[in-house]
């Protein structure tokens, strides 16, 4: 976190909720190498930390602090892992809304191709059986 009451505020409100195990660090490369051979679940992280014109691979998911959407969103897509953005004033709930959509897994959807491939299987199933329920009967 840039700023230390920021930090300090966001940190005892995750502590607060007795939920999760926080620790701070003070830069990216911190948090990247791992805090004492701790390695987080998922990254707050001010947008004021993120270097401009390259790419974040921090080994965990990451949501970005900042002050405004358009900030937001471009600071997040630095980030190999980005879990989209939060406004650096956000309520308890929405931190805690941001961080459980982070960290449950995605929803997997069903490409088109697997939906067309499976109905052409299940259609030449049935013409094979139906083939041979007449050459039969």
């Amino acid at each position: 976190m840039g700023h230390p009451s920021i930090g300090a505020a966001l940190e005892a409100l995750l502590r607060i909720e007795d939920r999760y195990e926080v620790r701070r660090a003070q830069s990216l490369e911190q948090v990247a190498s791992g805090l004492d051979g701790w390695l987080a679940d998922l990254a707050l992280v001010d947008g004021v930390l993120v270097p401009s014109g390259r790419t974040e691979v921090l080994p965990m998911p990451t949501i970005v602090l900042s002050g405004n959407p358009q900030d937001g969103r471009r600071l997040a897509a630095r980030f190999a892992q980005g879990q989209g953005w939060l406004r650096k004033d956000a309520t308890a709930e929405e931190i805690r809304a941001a961080i459980d959509r982070a960290l449950t897994p995605g929803v997997r959807r069903w490409s088109t191709a697997i939906v067309v491939a499976v109905i052409v299987l299940v259609v030449v199933v049935i013409a094979i059986a139906w083939y041979l329920l007449r050459v039969r009967g």
